[in-house]
């Protein structure tokens, strides 16, 4: 399995945070919030990771020659159109690489190792997109409304009452990237591609009469780090998340240098 890792952002939501620094490469307790995510990778047994990078994108690639990234082999992809676009074009830039089950995750999530986990034990679906229950949701909350197990809706403005929020952590397996693949494809022929989101896809497909399956991550902590009052939050829980065993005592100046391939 490989994941892909969506941080090519400009983040101007967490201004002044973001001025001079990706959004992927706060720190939320000691740890980068793209260094969570790959020890959390890791932890759950993948061994591949592809980040598409866009703003920052030289800050990005010296920190991964710094992370400690033994048994792991990691590239970059460079998003060009990043001040432009939303994530339906890193996600199209990155369809080279869907050649094996995925998972694909935001550059701005912060998990609790157990969701990332869950959700790759769903072996026999397809397409799997993890959900958390709210008893509110924001206008920019990624929604959905689930029926007998099934996702029927997905979006940010929905027309029915939402079931949950969507987790930006997904699953894709077997028959399910190649869909994903090709729906992505179908996205980039229609109108404005470059303002939709990559979950766009997953609503064509549902439109279509796939099944896509959710299940809810109840107390595991999840959240996105959109504004900054999401990473005072994310830095206030990080001891509900940072528990991987591959965190380093070590400090930042001494972790084990290594040579990430790119291709920009």
């Amino acid at each position: 399995m490989k994941a892909i890792i969506l941080a090519a952002g400009r983040g101007k939501r967490l201004y002044p945070y973001t001025k001079y620094i990706p959004k992927c490469l706060l720190d939320i307790g000691g740890v980068t919030i793209l260094e969570h995510q790959i020890n959390s990778i890791r932890d759950c047994g993948i061994d591949e990771v592809v980040i598409v990078i866009g703003f920052g994108f030289e800050k990005v690639e010296n920190f991964l020659r710094t992370y400690d990234g033994l048994g792991l082999k990691i590239r970059t992809l460079y998003n060009p159109f990043y001040q432009t676009t939303n994530s339906l074009i890193s996600l199209w830039i990155a369809r080279g690489e869907m050649d094996q089950d995925i998972v694909v995750m935001n550059g701005d999530d912060v998990f609790e190792l157990d969701v990332l986990d869950s959700a790759l034990s769903m072996l026999e679906e397809k397409i799997c997109l993890p959900a958390k229950r709210r008893d509110e949701y924001e206008d920019e909350d990624m929604k959905i409304v689930v029926k007998e197990g099934n996702i029927i809706e997905v979006g940010k403005s929905l027309e029915s009452s939402p079931s949950a929020e969507s987790v930006g952590v997904r699953v894709f397996r077997d028959t399910g990237v190649e869909l994903l693949k090709r729906a992505i494809e179908e996205e980039m022929r229609s109108d404005s591609p470059e303002k939709k989101w990559y979950i766009s896809a997953i609503h064509r497909l549902i439109e279509k009469g796939y099944k896509i399956k959710s299940f809810d991550v109840e107390d595991m902590f999840w959240m996105d780090v959109d504004y900054p009052g999401d990473l005072f939050k994310a830095r206030i829980n990080s001891n509900k998340f940072l528990n991987s065993k591959f965190y380093s005592d070590k400090p930042y100046e001494q972790r084990l240098l290594r040579v990430v391939d790119s291709n920009r």
